[in-house]
């Protein structure tokens, strides 16, 4: 497997594992606004994250996406 966007920081959020063999994640290049919720087998995940050098996300990410989601959701103030 390949690096997508080899040159962007890359990071996920790990939102939910399933039965110890699904992982239900957040993925986002450059910015944690911008992200993609995604599930794939535990193994497929682990290959992802090192195929792609993700990082976790910080708390400072995590509560930029709580901020924006509750926008989307409720919309903007």
């Amino acid at each position: 497997m390949y690096e997508l966007m080899p040159n962007e920081k890359k990071f996920v959020q790990i939102i939910d594992l399933k039965n110890n063999e699904f992982v239900e994640f957040n993925f986002a290049i450059g910015e944690a606004t911008m992200n993609l919720e995604l599930m794939l087998p535990l193994k497929a995940f682990i290959e992802f994250c090192q195929n792609n050098r993700v990082a976790f996300f910080t708390k400072e990410q995590e509560e930029e996406l709580i901020i924006d989601n509750n926008h989307w959701k409720y919309g903007l103030n």
